[in-house]
């Protein structure tokens, strides 16, 4: 049993973390450090409650601590947790600063424990079913990939995610995600070109960005923004054999946000189908979206912890993540193609 601590009890811990940690049968909740005694008590009422992350790790045993705290509190909350010979679960975005990231790599490895970037959306089932299309040749060779994340959300909420202030913004917030899937698929481009914005009527934290990744044989183009309504396109993939595209976004939020248990057999199976277009005659059929499975993420951490099996996301994965992040905020403020040099 996995004895685990989690830090921050907002929406990221009670969405996209508790659901999981307190059904699966590896992991044991037992510790939380949070604002929010009466929620904790609500949620888990056996598990012991701390104001400050030192109390819990100088007084609790715990083998995984789980940071869901604001972003600019990561790197300091992780090293804090592996310097107390915990295994680390850490909320995308990963850290603020790449820099931050390569220590904590450093650490990790001299400890010898798991320091997991919460990438979960690595198991969309849209995006799922882009890599298999991708793995199978059923494409060909990919040319043009596009990967939008928008939302409808055109005034500004009072919450630290859209607030000033380092890793707030939308960038750090949907931009992480989709420079995760893009290097996962791909690997590290050649370039990038970028632009930035803040473009609601009050917002003083980045809410629009769109990004091209360059490579020497494609181009990747990676968007969100706050303005747009009705059912959205999530990926259109180009390759010199077919097109794939997809509308919508993967289902398991909305079922986490709906109190859908994890468990149910119906978890993650998506409302929508995606088509592939063949050749320019346009042969043209529905593909069935896999399965998301959030779950296993947690279940390959759960193995990589007992059995000593490979973490379900590398670390420096991520820390390429924020670099791109960094390298997207120089290409927009100076206007300019940037060269990757990671």
């Amino acid at each position: 049993m996995i004895r685990t601590g989690i830090v921050g009890f907002g929406f990221s811990a009670q969405t996209f973390h508790l659901p999981f940690l307190s059904v699966l049968p590896d992991f044991a909740p037992v510790a939380v450090v949070s604002s929010k005694r009466e929620l904790v008590a609500e949620h888990l009422p056996t598990a012991s409650y701390y104001a400050t992350i030192e109390e819990m790790l100088s007084e609790a045993e715990l083998d995984l601590v789980v940071i869901t705290s604001p972003n600019h509190t990561h790197y300091d909350y992780a090293r804090q947790a592996l310097e107390a010979d915990c295994h680390v679960l850490l909320e995308k975005p990963f850290v603020v600063k790449s820099g931050q990231g390569l220590d904590l790599l450093r650490l990790a490895n001299a400890r010898g424990k798991i320091l997991c970037p919460y990438q979960n959306r690595r198991w969309d089932g849209d995006f799922l079913t882009v890599k298999s299309l991708i793995e199978s040749g059923e494409l060909g060779n990919v040319r043009v990939f596009e990967s939008n994340f928008d939302r409808f959300r055109p005034e500004v909420r009072n919450r630290w995610r859209e607030q000033p202030g380092d890793g707030s913004g939308i960038l750090y917030d949907l931009g992480s995600h989709l420079v995760d899937q893009a290097l996962y698929l791909f690997g590290q481009p050649q370039a990038l070109t970028a632009r930035c914005r803040s473009m609601r009527p009050q917002s003083q934290a980045v809410d629009y960005f769109h990004m091209t990744l360059h490579y020497s044989d494609k181009e990747v183009i990676l968007n969100s923004s706050p303005y747009r309504s009705g059912t959205t396109s999530r990926f259109v993939v180009q390759g010199d054999k077919a097109t794939f595209s997809c509308q919508g976004l993967d289902i398991q939020e909305q079922q986490l946000r709906d109190g859908v248990t994890v468990t149910y057999h119906q978890f993650g199976r998506q409302q929508h189908v995606g088509k592939l277009e063949i050749g320019d005659n346009v042969t043209e059929r529905e593909v069935e979206l896999e399965f998301g499975c959030y779950s296993e993420l947690f279940a390959q951490l759960a193995r990589a912890i007992l059995n000593g099996e490979t973490s379900p996301v590398d670390t420096y994965d991520a820390v390429k993540v924020i670099y791109a992040l960094e390298l997207a905020q120089h290409s927009s403020a100076a206007g300019k193609t940037e060269r990757w040099e990671f």
